[in-house]
């Protein structure tokens, strides 16, 4: 599994966005290396605007965010669930 930003933005891209991301994790207590994550972590990665996929399909589900935010002229919601990861 692997958190991917709603707004569609690739953290490796950007270094504040990683520094972001981690301050996230660490805040939501949402380290995936450390394990699987409870549902209060899991929430509150989705109000800082990070929806968890699966790993293989991280990439696909973060151009899907991006496409959806561009469509529309802006940021998509935290709280819109994540795009379909493969069928």
């Amino acid at each position: 599994m692997a958190w991917v930003r709603t707004d569609g933005r690739r953290i490796m891209d950007d270094p504040a966005l990683l520094q972001q991301g981690q301050t996230d994790i660490g805040f939501c207590k949402a380290n995936l290396d450390a394990g699987a994550v409870d549902e209060t972590s899991r929430k509150c990665m989705v109000q800082k605007g990070y929806a968890l996929v699966q790993k293989d399909h991280a990439e696909e589900a973060r151009a899907a965010y991006a496409a959806s935010a561009a469509g529309r002229g802006s940021t998509p919601s935290s709280r819109e669930q994540p795009p379909p990861a493969g069928r």
